[in-house]
């Protein structure tokens, strides 16, 4: 990434456990906005959970009253309202990052315990599953600014509710709260507040249980489905219930079903 002034010592931390990391959003006095330095530190953090091979699944979080924030001011001023040309430096870098999250093989669960404004929400509905606790809220807030969603908003937003519902939440530019988005199926599953972690790391336990070859197979499959036409579909599944019939890991299902025990995957 570019050169830019770190504010903060950190902003973005990961920590590791049982076969999942957490990644948290931390600079609530920053109301977790979407910065440079944030940018940077969580496409470091998904490298690293992405390239640790003892990590099978991530759980993302923030902290504070905003889990996720909208843009960084500085962004907007001095790349945004700019010129296009360092509008469109900046949105590449986000868009990277989006597309990191949608591509690498680790499934994320995104958890949303507190607010989810503008570009943080839409990072942070760019996870594969999303659990909000019952304090949780999403707010589009671009067009009372006049702009556009951005960080893949529209993106995220379509896939997970339709393009009217999208248009809607997109159009009025008011917050949603948890039932609402469960209703909507922007989320999975609303939750207590105090409770909130603790479901998402038992949804990570079940999912790291399972074999990293085919969890990867139906993370890859369902994210690029928009891009599949019917024919390229059955081929794509074809090809992926291949490939995981030839790994070690659907060798070792059979063997421990045979031994009456639990598999021990190799995540190939």
């Amino acid at each position: 990434m570019y050169p830019y002034e770190k504010k903060y010592d950190h902003v973005v931390k990961i920590e590791k456990e049982n076969q999942i990391a957490t990644i948290t959003f931390d600079s609530p006095e920053n109301l977790n906005r979407l910065s440079e330095q944030v940018i940077d530190e969580f496409g470091a953090a998904l490298d690293n959970a992405q390239w640790d091979h003892d990590i099978r699944a991530i759980i993302l979080r923030g902290t504070g009253d905003i889990s996720f924030g909208p843009g960084d001011i500085e962004i907007i001023k001095t790349k945004l309202a700019k010129n296009l040309a360092l509008g469109r430096e900046i949105m590449y870098e986000i868009a990277n990052l989006i597309k990191k999250m949608y591509t690498i093989s680790k499934p994320i669960i995104g958890l949303a315990e507190a607010g989810c404004l503008g570009g943080g929400c839409n990072l942070l509905l760019s996870s594969d599953i999303v659990i909000a606790s019952e304090k949780a809220y999403f707010h589009e807030l671009f067009v009372n600014y006049a702009l556009t969603p951005d960080t893949g908003g529209l993106w995220a937003l379509q896939r997970l509710v339709g393009p009217m519902k999208a248009k809607a939440i997109t159009m009025c530019g008011e917050p949603v709260g948890a039932q609402l988005a469960l209703e909507m199926g922007m989320v999975y599953k609303v939750v207590p507040a105090d409770k909130a972690y603790e479901e998402a790391y038992a949804l990570a336990k079940v999912i790291t249980s399972k074999s990293p070859v085919g969890i990867n197979h139906i993370k890859q499959i369902s994210n690029r489905l928009h891009d599949y036409s019917m024919d390229t579909y059955f081929q794509v599944e074809g090809d992926y219930l291949t490939l995981g019939a030839l790994s070690e890991d659907f060798k070792e299902t059979n063997l421990a079903a045979m031994q009456k025990r639990a598999p021990q995957y190799k995540g190939y």
